[in-house]
């Protein structure tokens, strides 16, 4: 729990500076409508920070938290005790390579069904579109069936920001590995970037199948997340307590 908050101060950053890359394609992209335009990953952090602010950086960071640390806490506490019920049938610590996947992937499925709710609501809090930049994207897209154009490099250029101006972005980035979890069709707009607020209005609106749309691939993907992370993690330990890092003069040893 306190290890993924503790990590959460690196990772929020790099995601959002991967999922704005992601959004704009290539530098110049005349097919991207996105707003970014950075020339690599360091130009992007610079122009997020000089226009921005540092705090854009973190843009998404409280929705990640709710559901991250819930899922952490939830995904060792499941494995530890599936260790111990696998210990106590072996008979032995050692309980094998199929056993340690299955308690591996079991904890992390369960963890990420019972967080499918907050996965949902952060998901859809995060790539909900505000009224403006919905009917300036509809906008966009009649005119591009109306008129077909042909691409040209450079088409649209970037556009120049005065140093003391800032820009801000109208939606929220999202932090999170790849989720499925977005809104079906005619689904309500939360508008709200409360948790609380977004779970109830998807309750009303959509049911307790609401909060679960999408538990299917999170469960697949949190599965061969947490087992392939435990096993690992696992080996590792096995490697260390078997060649220490540091012997003590009583002949103990430290990892």
């Amino acid at each position: 729990f306190l290890a993924d908050f503790a990590a959460s101060f690196v990772y929020v950053p790099s995601e959002v500076l991967k999922t704005r890359l992601q959004l704009q394609g290539r530098y110049n992209n005349p097919f991207s409508y996105s707003g970014y335009n950075y020339r690599s990953t360091v130009d992007a952090a610079r122009t997020i920070v000089r226009q921005e602010g540092f705090s854009a950086l973190f843009y998404g960071y409280k929705a990640t938290i709710f559901r991250d640390l819930p899922f952490s806490a939830l995904q060792f506490a499941f494995y530890e005790q599936e260790q111990k019920w696998a210990r106590d049938w072996a008979g032995s610590r050692d309980i094998g390579l199929p056993l340690e996947i299955l308690t591996g992937a079991s904890a992390g499925g369960m963890a990420g069904v019972i967080t499918c709710p907050l996965d949902v609501v952060k998901t859809r809090i995060q790539t909900q579109l505000n009224p403006l930049e919905a009917s300036v994207s509809s906008t966009r897209t009649s005119d591009a069936r109306a008129k077909p154009v042909k691409p040209i490099h450079n088409r649209f250029p970037r556009p120049s920001v005065a140093p003391s101006s800032t820009r801000k972005q109208t939606r929220l980035i999202s932090t999170s590995s790849p989720s499925t979890s977005i809104a079906k069709p005619g689904s309500v707009n939360l508008d709200t970037s409360s948790i609380f607020t977004g779970l109830k209005l998807i309750y009303k609106t959509e049911g307790i199948a609401g909060w679960f749309r999408g538990v299917g691939p999170r469960f697949v993907w949190t599965s061969v997340q947490s087992g392939t992370m435990l096993v690992l993690y696992q080996a590792l330990l096995r490697q260390l307590e078997q060649h220490p890092l540091v012997v003590t003069d009583d002949g103990s040893t430290i990892i």
